[in-house]
């Protein structure tokens, strides 16, 4: 790349929508989370663990002058409202327009999800790079980073040059990758980034990649870069979502086009040595109870609850799991609970007092232990750094058992979600989450006895998904 100028731009609209949550995204959700431009971004995300930290820290260490633009984020639900996506665009593009009448850039850094969804659009985040592309012109080189989960439309990958995804799930990589996607765009290379779908979609909680059989495709992927092959993302997927290009994929970033052909080749038999096991499907609650108390004859387990997780489209608010935790009789926790009318009862009913959790087929009491704001920063290696917030939250107990509810949609994604509520995970023979697997990076040394995943069929649960496909 020859460009006189020698400047960038940073700007982020990052989303991850279910097709089938009743959910509908609202403006105000990035209002909620982060929504923020300038040295704001900065402060907030350069140390941290995430896209935007390793994307402001490479482009520190490589002194490129750089300004930011509008960047925000919503937790994933369903498809955002017409008016609300149109309002955020718009904002997007305003905050770069106000960067380029100071002068033209050189190196666009979009940061976006890649399984965005909006009600009348076929592929917003196409629409949103294409709208950058119009702005900065041909010389300019746009460089998209993706969540492992990206689900990337024809109009992302033709108007951007170089396009990367995340390798890990959990995403503990997405600083490195943030950084090797300032290496390569500030490179000389002419790159340009090739999607090849897989034909395939695997489900979610088969696509961790800590032990499962996608981790041994990860692993390929990096085997397979070298010379005209500057980088190979495997992208698990997003299978909430009804857009035709869903699925998993491959992201293939080369000099020579030509070269996709023999990666995807080797990528596409490696998945196919692994169909079964990628195409394996989880244990209902019942079906997974041996599994959990034998789990519970070696130590601790730890249960994922992948059918009602909350960064997946799930509500958090299914609670059919409660009973089976309880008829272990062994101390449990679990969070969190996402019921705002559960929080309101016992702040009613105030510190000592007892109410009722509904449970399928009835309710089950519970007392007050303590109610606060869920404010905390993962410690962990997955999202290290940043800022969760919950909304008014309450710790409930039953025995020695806690269970940990909150007013706003959130995942525990980091231990620290227990422990900053006063919850001592050392005590408990069972810590069961909502999630799929983001868990697994600050978790897993915790199952000395198992790691069970269940699925209790909340709106994250494959088999949603299989019905409003049509599948079997």
């Amino acid at each position: 790349m020859n460009s006189p100028v020698r400047r960038a731009v940073v700007l982020q609209l990052f989303h991850e929508a279910s097709a089938i949550s009743p959910l509908q995204v609202r403006r105000t959700e990035f209002l909620e989370r982060h929504h923020l431009r300038g040295r704001a971004v900065a402060d907030a995300f350069r140390d941290t663990r995430n896209w935007m930290g390793g994307v402001l820290t490479a482009l520190d260490l490589a002194e490129m002058p750089y300004e930011i633009g509008l960047c925000t984020a919503a937790l994933p639900g369903g498809p955002i409202a017409a008016d609300d996506f149109a309002m955020l665009e718009a904002e997007l593009l305003e905050s770069l327009d106000a960067i380029l009448a100071e002068g033209p850039v050189s190196h666009v850094f979009l940061l976006l999800h890649g399984a965005l969804l909006a009600e009348g659009r076929d592929d917003p985040e196409g629409d949103i790079t294409r709208a950058v592309r119009k702005r900065v012109g041909d010389a300019a080189r746009i460089a998209v980073p993706l969540d492992f989960h990206a689900n990337p439309g024809p109009g992302l990958i033709e108007a951007a040059d170089i396009v990367l995804g995340g390798k890990l799930y959990p995403h503990t990589d997405t600083r490195e990758r943030g950084a090797r996607l300032v290496e390569l765009a500030l490179s000389e290379t002419d790159w340009k980034t090739v999607h090849v779908p897989m034909g395939l979609q695997v489900p979610m909680p088969r696509q961790e990649t800590v032990d499962g059989p996608f981790s041994a495709l990860a692993a390929l992927t990096d085997r397979l870069e070298g010379g005209d092959i500057g980088d190979v993302t495997l992208l698990g997927g997003f299978p909430f979502s009804m857009a035709p290009f869903r699925g998993t994929s491959l992201l293939v970033t080369t000099t020579d086009k030509t070269q996709t052909v023999p990666v995807a080749d080797k990528v596409r038999a490696a998945i196919d040595e692994r169909r079964a096991a990628l195409l394996a499907p989880v244990p209902g609650i019942d079906e997974a109870l041996p599994a959990i108390r034998g789990g519970l004859s070696r130590g601790r387990v730890v249960i994922a609850d992948i059918g009602d997780n909350p960064g997946g489209g799930g509500l958090g608010d299914v609670t059919a799991l409660l009973p089976a935790l309880v008829s272990l009789k062994r101390p449990f926790a679990f969070g969190f609970l996402v019921a705002p009318e559960l929080v309101t009862a016992a702040q009613q009913a105030g510190t000592g007092s007892t109410i009722n959790i509904a449970v399928p087929g009835g309710t089950i009491a519970a007392g007050v232990e303590a109610l606060a704001d869920i404010r905390y920063r993962n410690t962990g290696a997955m999202m290290q750094g940043e800022m969760l917030y919950g909304g008014p939250g309450a710790v409930l107990s039953i025995g020695s058992s806690r269970i940990l509810v909150s007013s706003l949609r959130i995942q525990a994604y980091d231990v620290n979600a227990f422990i900053s509520q006063g919850i001592d995970l050392e005590k408990m023979d069972l810590i069961a989450v909502k999630s799929i697997g983001h868990f697994r990076a600050s978790y897993t040394p915790l199952a000395t006895g198992a790691l069970v995943l269940v699925d209790s069929g909340g709106y994250s649960s494959p088999g949603r998904i299989d019905a409003a496909h049509g599948a079997p």
